[in-house]
């Protein structure tokens, strides 16, 4: 039996700093510190390149488009990046929702360039 179960339509969506994306919260693993997030990118949104100094990072696609570094992924496509490891921007033609887990507590550092 799961120790966790969550119906992710009854949880409400934060803002981010970034315009047209939110997040919700799915699960933070009190051992880690890491956490499992929905991230929801509206049709032109973007999201800086980044990294996290502490935390490995999945990625799924659930729904939409997921554009990373100008190539664009649909629904049922899959990333990693370990700890350290630049990435993005990720942006959004027609909006998407991602899944994404983080290792460790997340801490965001964009990348200048």
């Amino acid at each position: 039996m799961y120790s966790t179960i969550v119906d992710t339509e009854k949880l409400p969506w934060a803002a981010l700093d970034f315009s047209g994306v939110s997040m919700r919260v799915i699960h933070e693993d009190k051992k880690s510190g890491g956490m499992t997030v929905m991230t929801r990118l509206e049709p032109g949104a973007s999201i800086p390149a980044h990294l996290h100094t502490r935390a490995d990072e999945t990625v799924f696609v659930i729904s939409g488009d997921f554009i990373e570094e100008a190539v664009e992924y649909g629904p049922g496509s899959f990333f990693a990046a370990p700890a350290g490891a630049p990435h993005g921007p990720h942006r959004s033609r027609t909006g998407c929702i991602v899944l994404t887990t983080f290792s460790a507590p997340l801490d965001f550092q964009i990348i200048q360039q």
